[in-house]
Formats: C-alpha cells, structure tokens, sequence
C-alpha cells in the first residue's frame, strides 16, 4: 500500500469521526433545549401551583380580632402560631407563695393549720448561696405546704398557699400594665 493511499485513508477516517462528533454536538444541543424548555414548563408549573396555594390560604385564613385596651379600635388580623399557643396571661392568685428564683427550701418554719401575720418567718430558701427569708406578705392560715425540706424547687414553683384572713379587693378600672389594680 502507497502513503498516499494510508494517507486518503487516514483523512477518510478523521472526516468520519468529525462528522460522528458533529452529530454528537447537534444531538446536545438538541437535548439541552428539550431539557431547558421542559426546565421552563416546570417552572411555570411550580409557579401555578404556588399561586393556586396561596390562594388557598388566603381563602382560608381566619382572621382573629385584636383589641390593646378595652375602648380603643379592634384590629383583624392573624396570629402566628408561637402566638396562638402560648400561655395566657391570669391575674396571679396572691395566696399562692411561689419561689422567683431556682433554689432548695432550707427550713419551714410553719406547718398547716398555722396562723401567720404580716412579716412574719415562714421559710428559709436557698438560692444562689444566700439563704432567704420567706416573710408572709399578709395576715392568714397556712391552708398548703407543697413542699418539704431539702426539697429543690423550680423557678415559679408553687411552695406554699396561704388563705388570706380579708379578701383582696381588685379594681378592675383605671389599671396600667405595671398595676394589678390590687388593694390589700
């Protein structure tokens, strides 16, 4: 065989294999818009469907009335669900005796049935290495103890209830935020 001839041969095949990968590159092409403007579809799709949801939602919200202070405006509007869920707000009950701070009961100093005055020793509680001094905040009857001693007792932990010898009297008028409207 003539170099000649290997050479026809060899330009014959490079044609070939130029013209395969010609193809090749067109067939790319070709897919890569199929797959762009199925890309595009979708997104309009997506797209539909997010809009018919929010619809929905929109359509299905219910709306909560919302009023700061007794004769002001009312409000319509949504609540988020944190919101929603919480624990509401009660006017705290004064005869309750909870802890305000994490800490062990050290010593009572009274047990059920005692009668108690204003200022007087009830407990001694531990918090933070200092021992307090739990005093009654008013004249009663220690009608509970819910705890005992060396007992460890939460932030907000109801110890004691004491039943008061006069009703409180709660004014329910011209209270702030900062004022329970309580007279003892």
């Amino acid at each position: 065989m003539k170099i000649s001839d290997k050479r026809a041969a060899v330009q014959k095949r490079q044609k070939a294999r130029e013209k395969e990968l010609e193809k090749k590159r067109k067939d790319d092409e070709k897919s890569a818009k199929r797959a762009l403007k199925e890309e595009k579809r979708a997104k309009k799709e997506r797209e539909k469907e997010a809009e018919v949801r929010a619809k929905e939602t929109r359509d299905n919200l219910k709306y909560e009335i919302l009023q700061i202070f007794p004769d002001a405006r009312k409000y319509k509007t949504t609540f988020t669900k944190k919101f929603a869920t919480r624990v509401k707000w009660t006017r705290p009950d004064l005869q309750q005796i909870k802890s305000v701070i994490p800490g062990v009961v050290i010593s009572l100093e009274v047990k059920e049935g005692d009668h108690v005055e204003h200022g007087s020793h009830i407990m001694t509680f531990e918090a933070m290495k200092m021992h307090n001094l739990v005093l009654a905040p008013f004249d009663g009857t220690i009608e509970k103890i819910y705890v005992k001693e060396g007992e460890k007792v939460p932030k907000g932990g109801l110890m004691l209830y004491i039943k008061a010898d006069k009703e409180f009297e709660i004014i329910e008028e011209d209270t702030i935020s900062s004022d329970l409207g309580l007279i003892v």
